[in-house]
């Protein structure tokens, strides 16, 4: 039996996710660091590794190698019917362990204070495999991906940021940004995506490329966000 593939005319099409600007991104950081720290954070480790939503709330304090300057990236968070489960990726490009700017490793060590501080509030331990984003003290249970996003939505709100980025939108501006400091085999690796094919049996743990990646975006991040013009305020 002949079949044809499904086709989609120009305006059935899914649309293309835009990479946002840099001053977008640092006017998300600002908004995000006066609503809340570990909101903050996430938003700043996505930016600054390319790492994918439910990979973000999978992250445990076990993940990060601070001597190392690096995090693990080896689960994902997804919605069950009973609420949200961190789960190993069905491929092996998606475990990888990629190199932070000393920004990011800085906020994230400020975030473990302040989430061991919780939970010795409520008589708890946070342990090494508490999740990082986690909103209970004690981190035993990992941040939904869609309570993320819904909190992300309210901050680029704040930030005044168009609302065609989302937090996926991250993601493509850390590619877009890598493509000027690092080869295209190093920037598969360090996005974990599955086209990476042989490039993972020539690239040690963290590459020099990737600390390179690592260091140019903790310098993009760390810029002031520049003032948008009344004219684009009113574009958007």
């Amino acid at each position: 039996v002949d079949t044809e593939l499904p086709s989609w005319g120009p305006s059935e099409r899914p649309k293309a996710v835009r990479s946002p600007e840099p001053a977008e991104v640092l006017a998300l950081l600002d908004a995000a660091r006066v609503a809340e720290v570990r909101v903050a954070v996430l938003i700043r480790l996505v930016a600054a590794t390319g790492m994918r939503r439910g990979e973000a709330c999978a992250v445990r304090w076990n993940d990060l190698d601070v001597k190392a300057g690096t995090v693990m990236i080896d689960e994902g968070v997804v919605s069950t019917p009973d609420g949200a489960e961190a789960r190993q990726p069905k491929t092996r490009s998606s475990t990888r362990n990629v190199a932070l700017d000393k920004v990011t490793l800085s906020e994230l060590a400020e975030l473990r204070r302040e989430q061991e501080a919780l939970a010795r509030s409520c008589d708890l331990k946070l342990t090494p495999d508490s999740f990082v984003f986690s909103f209970e003290a004690g981190g035993e249970i990992p941040a939904h991906p869609d309570s993320i996003s819904h909190v992300f939505a309210k901050v680029r709100s704040k930030a005044k940021v168009a609302p065609d980025v989302h937090l996926h939108s991250l993601r493509h501006f850390h590619a877009t940004q890598i493509d000027s400091v690092i080869s295209e085999a190093q920037k598969q690796v360090r996005l974990g995506w599955s086209t990476v094919q042989m490039a993972r049996h020539y690239t040690d743990g963290v590459a020099e490329e990737d600390r390179r990646a690592a260091d140019h975006i903790g310098l993009l991040l760390a810029a002031k966000p520049r003032k948008r013009s009344k004219k684009a305020s009113a574009a958007s």
